[in-house]
């Protein structure tokens, strides 16, 4: 028994020492663990941080780009409008100069200042007047010649244009390669006009060019105004009526020119 217990005890100081000893002898290994180990976790640690902030810096980046993107695009859209209108302009000017270069009419070229396209009316401003030798009554074209409506009042500097579909408006209308008066065009408003008083014999077709017909003092003959669109009338009736479609959208007119008296005699 007491061999027994001294065997225990000696075992257990063993132990105690051995325990001693591998603690002793690990505590150098533990220390050089965290000398080694501290600098890499900080230096993990500052590249985390470092590349959480790139990215933090990257993301408000994006969203500055993004605005500055939007920017940009919309100016080069405004831009891009402004050009198609310049380049529209420019078509629209060189069609005027060709067709009165062409025909020998004496004209003043006017700019659009404002322009009443309601339901009840179809007026333009523009900035020409009497000190430009303009007169009431005087045609107004644009492109190929093609004719919009008249001069109805003046100042000096300034004049309004009643357009062919004013529900005043009235010209007498022919149709193309024809001399003679075939009807009136009368304007119904909200951009539409009706050529009335077309003889029933005439057989009036669809798709056919309607002109000015020359009859009037200061409107020229064969200024193209618009085509048949649809024929109103029995063949029992006396007279016909045709539906017209303008040449030309008076909602996008810029420039215009007005012909003046010497246009009635072209020069040859």
């Amino acid at each position: 028994m007491a061999r027994s217990y001294r065997r225990w005890v000696l075992s257990f100081f063993l132990l105690l020492i051995s325990g001693v000893l591998v603690i002793g002898f690990l505590r150098p290994l533990s220390s050089l663990g965290r000398r080694v180990t501290l600098p890499l976790a900080r230096w993990f640690s500052s590249q985390g941080q470092a590349v959480s902030e790139q990215a933090g810096g990257k993301t408000c980046l994006s969203r500055e780009e993004k605005t500055s993107m939007e920017d940009r695009l919309s100016a080069l859209a405004v831009d891009y409008a402004r050009l198609r209108s310049l380049e529209e302009e420019n078509t629209a000017l060189r069609s005027q100069a060709k067709f009165l270069f062409g025909s020998g009419y004496d004209s003043v070229g006017a700019r659009v200042i404002a322009r009443d396209l309601r339901h009840e009316r179809a007026h333009l401003l523009i900035d020409r007047g009497s000190d430009d030798a303009l007169e009431v009554g005087q045609a107004v074209v644009v492109g190929d010649g093609i004719f919009v409506g008249k001069i109805i009042s003046i100042r000096e500097r300034i004049a309004t244009v009643e357009l062919a579909t004013d529900p005043h408006s009235r010209i007498a209308a022919s149709f193309v390669d024809d001399h003679r008066l075939m009807g009136v065009v009368e304007g119904r408003g909200n951009g539409t006009a009706l050529m009335n008083y077309i003889p029933a014999s005439d057989r009036v077709k669809k798709d056919r060019t309607v002109v000015t017909s020359g009859t009037e003092e200061k409107i020229p003959a064969q200024l193209p105004f618009g085509i048949v669109n649809d024929v109103l009338g029995s063949p029992n009736d006396p007279f016909m009526s045709a539906i017209l479609e303008p040449l030309s959208p008076y909602e996008r007119i810029t420039f215009v020119s007005v012909l003046r008296p010497s246009a009635l005699r072209p020069s040859l």
